[in-house]
């Protein structure tokens, strides 16, 4: 049975949230997300910084410039996909990609990404009224992304059981990303 990989997408967490998140969890990737944020470049760097120390991956939503010059993967959002200049050109191996349907998944292996989020898979608070994927349009979208040679994450709804009930043989998704299974952790 392969290694879950597991993406906390953080969402207005301080370093010190972010410090704890980590240490309770077996986290692979951080993205930042944040995109509102006045600081979010400073915010950015110490968030790399607390990721490093922990060796976990870190990525930037949204600012290919901001990862670039932080030295850290991207994380593409599907609306830059058919916008190469926001994303610098062709992805890089650690770069990731979130992606709904599936002319974005042919986008996203043509731009040359890797790895892609999935989303919605379920209901999420992040976003309300987006119509969950469910667990049969998700494996079918998982399925093609496998034959394009791209490795598929869930997004939207997903925890350890949410990420059982979706792939019971754990032989379609690499994992999954969440933001509230892994920030509304018990801080005592």
């Amino acid at each position: 049975m392969k290694a879950v990989q597991r993406w906390f997408l953080s969402n207005g967490q301080s370093c010190d949230d972010l410090k704890h998140t980590i240490a309770e969890r077996d986290i692979d990737r951080v993205i930042l997300r944040d995109y509102r944020a006045a600081d979010r470049a400073t915010r950015a760097q110490a968030m790399r910084d607390v990721c490093r120390h922990h060796h976990v991956d870190f990525a930037v939503a949204g600012d290919a410039r901001l990862a670039a010059r932080l030295n850290c993967a991207f994380h593409c959002p599907s609306y830059q996909l058919s916008q190469p200049s926001l994303r610098h050109g062709r992805a890089s191996p650690d770069d990731s990609v979130a992606v709904h349907n599936e002319p974005e998944l042919r986008l996203a292996q043509k731009a040359g990404f890797q790895t892609i989020l999935l989303s919605p898979v379920f209901a999420t608070n992040s976003h309300p009224s987006a119509r969950p994927l469910g667990v049969l349009r998700a494996r079918h979208l998982a399925r093609l992304a496998d034959t394009f040679g791209l490795r598929a994450l869930a997004l939207g709804g997903m925890s350890e059981a949410a990420l059982h009930r979706l792939d019971p043989q754990a032989d379609l998704f690499e994992g999954y990303a969440a933001i509230s299974a892994f920030a509304a952790i018990d801080k005592r």
